[in-house]
């Protein structure tokens, strides 16, 4: 999950060896604009590499720009989406689709396929104070460029879900001034890696994660000699460390009543579910409701099925 802003909602209730329940306001990932969620998932960014040499450089640049941002909000910076080419092809089947998945180990994989226009010089102007004769003047060049994005994801339905979208781009060529408009057209398509950066990050911007906060409750006791572990526990919840938390509750696990155990399971099983891990978070919600029906594991119960039948 996302490293969250967490305010505490209810201050502890003193109690003597029975469980309290502690809420927070957290906040959680839910799915893009687009629909599709890429939380707990491999990703491949596969960019179409035919004869245009032009086109397939764009491309590279803007499946590059892509993974970044994608790895900027799913994977907190890590290099984890790959990038690999693939021939250019007019059509993208599912066929294809199955055989990249195989082919990149991604859950979910990205197909991009451009195509730029031929550019257009605007007005050259002088650059005042200009530091070299190079780059005395500065020319705007509009270049067309309509992109393709295919979507497969291999965890959800079996089909190709496409995606279009167009715009002009406008590189600014520096120039001596004696440049004509076939060499100002040339640097333009030689400078468009800036461009390209630009459209990868507006592309992922459909697929990026939207939070939302909502109210996580988790149970304490206070009283008696586990007293400290549950109080630790929630320190280290109040400040994100929920990895922490969990290390804390595991040897309650085994100690204490039923109640008491099952109140800790359930814990780990909200700290994995905010973890993202869902299919973990599931089977500790079993194992506290096979230790006793605590009132809480209904909700969890339920924020885990909208995930796990996908």
């Amino acid at each position: 999950m996302r490293h969250p802003w967490i305010i505490a909602a209810a201050a502890l209730l003193a109690a003597a060896c029975s469980p309290q329940v502690y809420p927070l306001y957290m906040e959680v990932r839910g799915p893009s604009s687009s629909g599709l969620t890429l939380a707990g998932k491999n990703v491949s960014v596969v960019y179409m590499d035919g004869n245009n040499q032009v086109d397939s450089l764009f491309d590279r640049q803007v499946a590059s720009s892509l993974a970044r941002s994608l790895e900027a909000d799913y994977f907190d910076g890590r290099e984890q989406v790959g990038i690999f080419r693939t021939p250019a092809t007019d059509s993208v089947s599912l066929d294809l689709m199955h055989s990249l998945v195989m082919e990149t180990e991604g859950d979910v994989v990205f197909v991009l396929s451009s195509s730029l226009g031929l550019p257009a010089p605007e007005t050259n102007q002088v650059v005042p104070k200009a530091t070299s004769v190079d780059s005395a003047f500065v020319c705007p060049v509009a270049v067309p460029v309509r992109t393709q994005l295919y979507i497969y994801d291999s965890m959800g339905k079996d089909k190709v879900i496409p995606f279009k979208g167009s715009a002009v781009l406008r590189p600014m060529v520096y120039n001596s001034g004696t440049l004509t408009e076939d060499g100002l057209k040339s640097l333009a398509l030689r400078s468009m890696a800036g461009e390209a950066d630009v459209v990868g990050e507006r592309i992922s911007t459909r697929f990026l994660s939207t939070w939302t906060t909502e109210t996580f409750s988790f149970y304490y006791w206070e009283g008696g000699w586990q007293n400290d572990a549950w109080i630790y526990a929630l320190a280290n919840m109040l400040d994100g460390k929920i990895a922490a938390a969990v290390d804390q509750w595991m040897p309650l696990v085994k100690l204490g009543n039923n109640t008491s155990r099952a109140c800790a399971c359930y814990n780990i099983a909200q700290a994995f579910y905010l973890m993202e891990d869902y299919e973990l978070s599931a089977r500790w919600l079993d194992m506290a409701e096979k230790l006793e029906n605590v009132s809480l594991a209904p909700g969890l119960r339920k924020r885990l099925a909208h995930h796990l039948e996908k």
